[in-house]
């Protein structure tokens, strides 16, 4: 026996070509291991050395419930080794052929499904997924073992040649039995074989040697289960696609489906499976396996046979077995693994003692140890898992608080659960009510038009419930809103860049365009609020053709204006320019029209013919400049055209980058929708770009930036700054749902302000708080309370 630093060899486990692994035990902190020692004879060969060190370092990677663990890998002398993770609880198949209990199959399956998912993230391909390299733990949980093959996704092939082929041929995809690079799908196709052989009891496909297996996973059709299992044949089916796309893509979305799959069994839905599903639970065995002799891999030794199965052992594997961690007991039952193991703690304890430990205790503890072994799992519950109750009670308190996601949010502590026990009901349930809440805050953003704070909630609720009804109805009322929410985007970028280019009016003037987005979305500040423009342009359009003294064309454009904001400030200021103007227009008329006074003729002068009426100079002069006008509109609007249909120019994209620059400082100083602030900033830049993506983005960026600033001038005592930025809110995200709580919470500080100031004697700065705390909420009781007592203030 060798003899290694730091470990205690009790016995021999299993041996190859390659390694032989004992059972040992690591004396610093007194744990079972199982040791995987390479032949020192491979040590002249660099590739058995690179082969044997590649799976220690892959595998000390994986930090996975399903994935057996490496405690250490060192070299001593001649000898490598790996210190693994020892697992008693046998194979995950028995040696006869025995298929498995349905739910054990499903359990299994869903398990390695995720440790997989696990390792293709991680990077790795495990390239030997079968049943060898599947081993369980004494509490039935299973782990994936034996990264001696596996390779990274998008390293080439440098351990082969192009072209080899490597793995086990019962369990090989067909891409992999052509020797064609693979991906992690190949491993889930290799864990179809795997879930079928636990069901049937045999591989799907079998024949006299490992090319005809090959050449039938590559022809053959995907195998039908019995009639009993049918319902398990789409899954099936699935997973052994001979095309890599058509199978599932990921182990997670494989161990989902299996897991929608295990809820409707236990609802009652597939009562075809109620025989299946009787007898898993009457399996006095249910979890355990017989276990087998470990082989250690010896594939690769020099001058080593390939062996063969019989065919009445088709369930059996034609090659040898990689990384076998299980143990044998004596009599080759599955008891006998748990009692050897505990004989051999006995046996270290004993030798602590010494001699002075009666034989008859021993003999007492062996009888105690049998009993708690046949009543393991009774026992086993009676013991609580403070570790997991403690995660669990953490994961609760995360719910309770709104702390979804991210480290130490309830989503990843309750599948840190799943993880330690994949039964675990409280867990299940825990992710369930984080997927509902998760759909509740893509359902608020949506309403809020934030929809890629939805799409954010949505996809992670998607991920944690696996989809369902309520996932794809939500999904469509994000895309139709995502939909809209393009075309309302390029509706206002366009009539952003005709309101730059002075073109208001006609079909696609802006004053169109912004009420073809208040068409679609009525609320829409930001087209509210172009509206204004357009009407201040076109009072700007007015007051110069009256400064010209074009009366004709200063009233045309007073009745557009009033068409477009019959309600607009400037009219009534407009309406008196324009009749004096037009007053001043007559009076001149009438004094060029009238003729010098001369005295009356003695007799009546002869009648002379008059000529034709002709207009007068002001007249003519009137005309012209009217068509001048009309001409110069017609020449803007054109121009105006070609500079929206035009990409910017080099000096343009640098007056962008400035006006971007000056709109971000303005945003983060809160210089939000004052004149020059960011609001005017970013959209400058859409008159110059209607399309800037920054620009577009930062105008989404005012509502969240002003709540911050309405929080911090709340705290800091300054309500009037609060309002501004509650008014900023208003404008740019009218839809808020915060808005009604914002608006009572600032009347509330007004309300306060008041009653401070009727305490000091100032009545009329208390009124004023008062008016405007009524008017962000008039229904407040407090609103009468006050009125009364500025009422009862001197000078009321």
């Amino acid at each position: 026996m060798i003899e290694l630093p730091g470990y205690k060899i009790l016995r021999q486990l299993g041996r190859g070509g390659m390694a032989t692994v004992y059972l040992a035990t690591q004396e610093s902190v007194q744990r079972d291991v199982a040791l995987k020692v390479m032949s020192p004879a491979l040590l002249a060969d660099p590739d058995f050395s690179e082969r044997f060190l590649r799976e220690a370092r892959i595998a000390a990677q994986m930090h996975h419930r399903h994935v057996v663990g490496i405690h250490d890998v060192a070299r001593s002398g001649d000898y490598n080794y790996i210190a693994m993770e020892y697992l008693g609880g046998g194979a995950v198949l028995p040696r006869d052929g025995t298929a498995r209990p349905l739910k054990f199959a499903l359990r299994v399956t869903r398990e390695i499904a995720l440790a997989l998912d696990y390792a293709h993230a991680k990077g790795f391909v495990h390239r030997d997924v079968k049943p060898d390299n599947i081993l369980l733990r004494e509490d039935g949980s299973s782990a994936l073992t034996d990264f001696g093959i596996a390779r990274a996704l998008d390293s080439a092939a440098r351990m082969t040649r192009t072209g080899a082929v490597i793995g086990t041929p019962h369990y090989m995809s067909p891409e992999q039995a052509r020797g064609k690079t693979v991906d992690g799908r190949a491993d889930l196709y290799s864990l179809g074989v795997v879930l079928y052989e636990m069901l049937v009891g045999r591989v799907p496909y079998h024949a006299e040697d490992s090319l005809a297996v090959g050449i039938m996973h590559i022809t053959e059709p995907v195998p039908v289960l019995p009639e009993n299992l049918v319902t398990l044949q789409p899954i099936l089916t699935r997973m052994l696609a001979k095309q890599a796309d058509d199978r599932y893509q990921s182990g997670r979305q494989l161990a989902e489906a299996i897991e929608r799959l295990e809820r409707a069994i236990a609802a009652g839905e597939h009562p075809e499976l109620a025989d299946a599903v009787a007898a898993s639970a009457d399996d006095s065995h249910f979890g355990e396996a017989t276990p087998t002799t470990f082989i250690a891999d010896d594939r690769f030794a020099p001058g080593s046979a390939r062996p063969t199965t019989p065919v009445a052992a088709l369930h059996h594997r034609t090659d040898p077995a990689l990384g076998r961690l299980d143990d044998l007991g004596e009599t080759g039952s599955y008891r006998a693994v748990g009692r050897d193991a505990r004989r051999h703690a006995a046996r270290r304890s004993t030798d602590r003692r010494g001699w002075i430990v009666p034989a008859a205790i021993v003999l007492a503890l062996a009888l105690l140890g049998g009993v708690a072994w046949h009543w393991q799992d009774r026992l086993r519950t009676l013991v609580p898992n403070t570790q997991v109750n403690d995660t669990i009670a953490r994961a609760q308190k995360a719910l309770a608080d709104g702390k979804l996601l991210g480290a130490g949010g309830a989503r990843e502590l309750f599948q840190s659960v799943r993880e330690q026990d994949a039964d675990d009901e409280r867990a299940r349930d825990g992710l369930n009510q984080v997927g509902q809440r998760l759909l509740a805050d893509a359902r608020v953003a949506l309403q809020k038009h934030d929809l890629a704070a939805a799409r954010e909630n949505l996809d992670a609720a998607n991920e944690v419930l696996g989809g369902g009804a309520q996932v794809e109805e939500l999904k469509t009322a994000l895309d139709t809103a995502q939909s809209q929410g393009t075309q309302v985007e390029n509706l206002l970028a366009r009539a952003d860049a005709a309101l730059a280019a002075k073109r208001l009016l006609g079909a696609d003037g802006a004053a169109t365009l912004y009420r073809q987005i208040l068409d679609a979305d009525a609320g829409n500040a930001v087209a509210r609020h172009g509206l204004d423009k357009v009407a201040a342009a076109q009072a700007q359009l007015a007051r110069e053709a009256l400064a010209q003294g074009d009366a004709e064309l200063a009233s045309q454009r007073l009745a557009q204006l009033a068409e477009l904001a019959p309600n607009h400030a400037a009219i009534p200021e407009l309406r008196s320019a324009l009749a004096k103007r037009r007053e001043a227009d007559a009076q001149a008329q009438a004094q060029q029209q009238t003729p010098p006074t001369v005295p009356p003729p003695s007799k009546p002068a002869p009648q002379k013919p008059q000529p034709p009426t002709q207009p007068s100079r002001q007249q003519t002069a009137q005309i012209a400049r009217t068509e001048r006008a009309r001409q110069r509109e017609a020449r803007e609007q054109d121009e105006a055209q070609q500079e929206s249909q035009r990409e910017p120019s080099l000096a343009e994209r640098g007056r962008i980058e400035d006006l971007l620059a000056e709109a971000d400082r303005a945003l983060a100083a809160g210089d939000l929708m004052d004149p020059g602030g960011a609001y005017d900033k970013y959209r400058a830049v859409l008159g110059i770009d209607g399309y800037n993506t920054r620009a577009l983005q930062g105008l989404k960026q005012i509502a969240p930036r002003a709540r911050a600033l309405f929080d911090q001038a709340i705290s800091a005592g300054k309500p009037n700054n609060a309002r501004g930025y509650l008014d900023a809110i208003a404008d740019t995200d009218p839809g808020n749902p915060t808005l009604i709580g914002l608006r009572a919470r600032l009347a509330e500080v007004y309300y306060d302000q008041a009653d401070h100031l009727v305490g000091e004697g100032r009545r009329g700065e208390a009124l004023r708080a008062l008016n405007t705390a009524r008017q962000l909420s008039p229904i407040s009781p407090r609103s009468a309370a006050l009125e009364a007592k500025i009422e009862s203030m001197p000078g009321g």
